[in-house]
């Protein structure tokens, strides 16, 4: 995250309050009110309630409830990209930015990758032009959420929100939604946003989120070819 978005984690901790409010503002999920932080050490919010969500007990109306949450901040578009609280880089820069992430972290990768997956993803993310970018949660997970009675009511982790491409996102939701509710979520999604066509970015994303360990994955092979949903 810190090479593709210029975020420099952890001293991107002392801005998490322009995260935190801007969430507050626009997310259809509670935010926890943010108190105090610090470059590096600590951010302090207040305690919400809440249980937290256990994917394999997620709900329709959960599902329902995430894809309005995303698609509303999806459509806050904007021409530049980056860390959340300086979005400073140009939509021309994404590709090479992306490329050489890739290359990066294959390079140090403790899994080697095989060389025709790397050119693959490297090919693909080539010929990107992304010319709108939008909040994403890098780290979006349902243990990142809280719920309440069945709904979901908070998110409650925000230190890898950034701004990017909305395909990015979905392809690693894509990976935790089975495929009833990949079809839950999409049409609930369209009923206020437009949806992506994933088709010409998903390898080259999938393999950014294998080797930046998202969900913790190891088998190369069994999370390239995990079903597409969408």
């Amino acid at each position: 995250m810190n090479h593709l978005f210029e975020i420099d984690f952890p001293d991107s901790l002392a801005h998490i309050d322009k995260t935190h409010h801007f969430l507050t503002e626009e997310s259809e999920l509670q935010i926890p009110e943010h108190i105090a932080s610090q470059a590096s050490l600590f951010v302090l919010a207040r305690y919400l309630e809440g249980k937290d969500v256990d994917f394999e007990h997620v709900s329709d109306d959960m599902v329902i409830q995430l894809a309005r949450h995303i698609a509303k901040l999806h459509q806050i578009q904007q021409s530049n990209w980056g860390a959340f609280h300086q979005t400073e880089m140009p939509s021309s820069q994404w590709s090479a930015r992306l490329q050489s992430t890739l290359s990066k972290l294959a390079e140090m990768h403790r899994i080697t990758i095989p060389e025709q997956v790397l050119e693959k993803a490297l090919q693909q993310a080539a010929y990107l032009n992304i010319e709108t970018f939008v909040p994403i949660m890098l780290d979006l997970r349902w243990d990142q959420m809280l719920h309440q009675q069945g709904q979901l009511s908070a998110i409650v982790d925000m230190d890898a929100f950034v701004v990017g491409p909305r395909e990015l996102e979905l392809v690693l939701l894509e990976y935790q939604l089975n495929e009833h509710q990949a079809g839950v979520f999409a049409q609930a999604y369209r009923a206020s946003a437009e949806w992506p066509d994933l088709t010409e970015q998903r390898f080259c994303y999938r393999l950014l989120l294998f080797m930046m360990n998202s969900l913790g994955e190891t088998d190369l092979k069994k999370w390239m070819n995990a079903p597409i949903r969408w």
